[in-house]
């Protein structure tokens, strides 16, 4: 754990991750002032990569909206990318210095590489080894001296969880774990609120990993501010940066860093009028009229910084600006009391340690269980440090550590799947919640041929997805239709709004594939259709769920279930999973199938003590439901030598090894 280490892995990263990726054109139109550029499906170079390589499956998306792209012939040119029109093979590109190459040619693509702030940071030896130096606290936070505990008194309606999350502003380091639908986000509003209250000059920044979560960590603070009356405190939290939402600051434009109100307004409109992608010289109006808009709420954002007593930003800000907040306390002391990181399982362990120097103390609110930083390198040193978060860190128990246990989004039987597969069985539907008609109704709800009282249905397909080339990635025709039609039935019936439903899939190809099959049967595109991992962070009543191919190897391993997870634990009232023979038997889909076959089966469970006294155990026992002390489950299979044998847990459909020698002794009494 050496700063070389680190700044290997950081290099690792870097060189994994390509500079540019060149993608063949098919097809160039001007479009006024812009330029449409078509893209020939599935071929691209990566930097350094030969075509076909894992890295160099760059596929379009949003993400790419702001690369720069550089052209060599016929003749040089370059531009910005507008916008990705992803189901067209689309870039719009605007203010390009010459026309885009035509058929045949090469054009390249600059994505920001957001990590080269990080290693910045890395590479000034002195911060970096107080970065380094923050390490242990994570493992072994310490308790704080002085200052007053919080209480949450304002605040009756906290479940008890909730409020022993409050005393985590005692420790150096501390985790908040939220799991789905427990209410992290009101809890951490509540927190920073008290906090404020009772620490009247302490100064707290803020983080989350996206301008949407900072969004609603911020108006989280502000309303329990509101909702505590701490009125006074209220105008000293502003949100930084630009890409805000700023229609959700409707009424709460204080929180924003100008006293133009009308500005804040002007950009709400701006904001909510965005056209299509399609509609190029439209996009193009409504871009440089929002830019002019931020633009001028960015000047103010330096006064507002040295003036708030908290400050809200994104991770990645935060880097980028790194100088300026070290800035605020000349004398090199931490310039925040509270340095709190949202969504902190997305953020890598050295992107938050090169933060942490900047708080006094430091607290992490996220979800070990849900997905990790986002990593391209194989490299050991890499996984170490930016494929793992501050949770790897975290202590196995004690006082730092509050676990939200109770949860009010997930029906009763879709919470029951999510605890036992992710969280040990922890998790649970909170008490207020079931003591709600209201909001037992709205999860008993018919959809289609799927009773009011199913909340988890499995629709069996007779395809496996599998790769096409010519679509850039898994796709499944069968479970596509199937998801159309569906969709398209239960809203031409009345009973349910496009916005209460979301589809689900980990591929970009599958959800282009069922965009088109949307389309084609005239569903709204205000119906969700999302790969699971811009999925984080939202809900809905109905989640339909399509794997596409549940073979590939993307979808082994720990990552994989914690992608499962984001997916299933978005469902409020309806969880629909579109699965074929080879889904329910891979790796991903195979522990939830086996616990849903088990949960219905009527089948008495046999001791297991019994069935080891037969002479012929374990083979005679394979394929029965037994018992064996607080575990059920059903013995799936055993050894040819019969020394072992396997059985799959009723709880989590997980298959676990047991030693046939050691069964037989206990049922004979040795």
């Amino acid at each position: 754990m050496s700063l070389a280490d680190v700044r290997s892995a950081l290099n690792a990263e870097l060189s994994a991750t390509p500079e540019y990726y060149d993608f063949k054109v098919l097809h160039s139109e001007r479009d006024g002032a812009l330029w449409r550029v078509t893209l020939e499906p599935g071929y691209v170079f990566a930097e350094g990569q030969r075509p076909g390589a894992a890295s160099a499956q760059a596929l379009l998306d949003d993400s790419l909206d702001g690369a720069s792209a550089w052209w060599g012939a016929p003749a040089k040119g370059g531009a910005s990318v507008l916008a990705v029109v992803v189901e067209d093979d689309q870039l719009v590109l605007q203010n390009a210095s010459s026309a885009p190459p035509p058929a045949g040619h090469l054009i390249r693509l600059y994505p920001t590489r957001f990590l080269n702030a990080v290693a910045d940071a890395w590479w000034d030896t002195p911060w970096a080894e107080a970065a380094l130096a923050c390490l242990p606290d994570l493992s072994r936070p310490q308790p704080l001296a002085g200052g007053s505990a919080l209480t949450g008194q304002p605040f009756r309606w906290l479940r008890p969880a909730q409020r022993a999350a409050l005393a985590l502003t005692g420790f150096s380091s501390a985790f908040l774990w939220g799991p789905p639908g427990t209410g992290k986000t009101t809890t951490l509003g509540v927190l920073l609120a008290e906090y404020l209250d009772r620490h009247p000059t302490a100064r707290v920044l803020l983080l989350s990993t996206t301008n949407q979560a900072v969004d609603l960590a911020t108006l989280a603070v502000d309303k329990a501010l509101h909702k505590g009356r701490r009125e006074h405190c209220r105008p000293l939290v502003q949100r930084l940066g630009t890409r805000f939402d700023a229609a959700a600051y409707a009424g709460r434009e204080h929180l924003i860093p100008t006293q133009d109100r009308d500005l804040i307004a002007r950009l709400a409109r701006a904001e909510s009028q965005r056209p299509s992608a399609r509609d190029a010289l439209a996009l193009k109006a409504w871009a440089d009229r929002v830019a002019a808009l931020r633009d001028e709420l960015r000047a103010s954002s330096l006064k507002v910084l040295q003036r708030c007593r908290l400050a809200a930003m994104t991770t990645t800000r935060a880097a980028f600006t790194l100088k300026t907040l070290r800035e605020l306390q000349p004398d090199g002391e931490p310039p925040f009391d509270l340095l709190v990181f949202d969504e902190a399982s997305q953020v890598s362990l050295a992107h938050a340690l090169a933060l942490m120097p900047l708080g006094r103390a430091r607290l992490f609110a996220g979800d070990p269980q849900q997905l990790s930083p986002v990593l391209r390198s194989d490299d050991r040193l890499a996984r170490r440090w930016l494929g793992r978060s501050a949770f790897a860190e975290m202590p196995r128990g004690g006082a730092s550590v509050a676990l939200l246990d109770e949860q009010s989004r997930m029906a009763g039987p879709i919470v029951d799947l999510v605890s036992q597969l992710f969280y040990g069985g922890a998790l649970r539907v909170a008490a207020d919640a079931l003591a709600s008609p209201d909001w037992q109704a709205a999860r008993r709800r018919t959809l289609g041929d799927i009773p009011a009282a199913a909340h988890v249905h499995v629709q069996r397909l007779k395809t496996d997805g599998g790769w096409v080339a010519s679509e850039r990635g898994p796709v499944r025709r069968e479970s596509a239709e199937a998801i159309a039609t569906l969709v398209a039935d239960a809203l031409a019936g009345g009973d349910w709004r496009a916005d209460e439903l979301i589809v689900l899939t980990p591929f970009r190809a599958q959800r282009a594939l069922i965009r088109h099959c949307l389309r084609a049967r005239g569903v709204p595109e205000a119906l969700r259709v999302s790969t699971v991992h811009r999925a984080q962070g939202s809900e809905a009543p109905v989640v339909l769920f399509d794997p596409a191919d549940g073979a590939q190897p993307f979808l082994q391993g720990e990552e994989a279930q914690r992608l499962l997870n984001v997916a299933l634990s978005r469902a409020q009232a309806k969880l629909v999973l579109f699965v074929s023979p080879a889904d329910a038997a891979g790796a991903l889909l195979a522990p939830l199938m086996h616990r849903l076959r088990l949960a219905a089966d009527p089948r008495p469970a046999q001791p297991l003590l019994e069935l080891a006294r037969h002479p012929d155990f374990p083979a005679h026992a394979v394929g029965r439901r037994v018992s064996a002390g607080r575990l059920t489950g059903e013995v799936s299979r055993a050894s040819p030598d019969g020394r072992q044998f396997w059985l799959v847990n009723a709880a989590t459909g997980v298959e676990q090894l047991f030693d046939t020698g050691f069964w037989r002794q206990r049922a004979r009494g040795g």
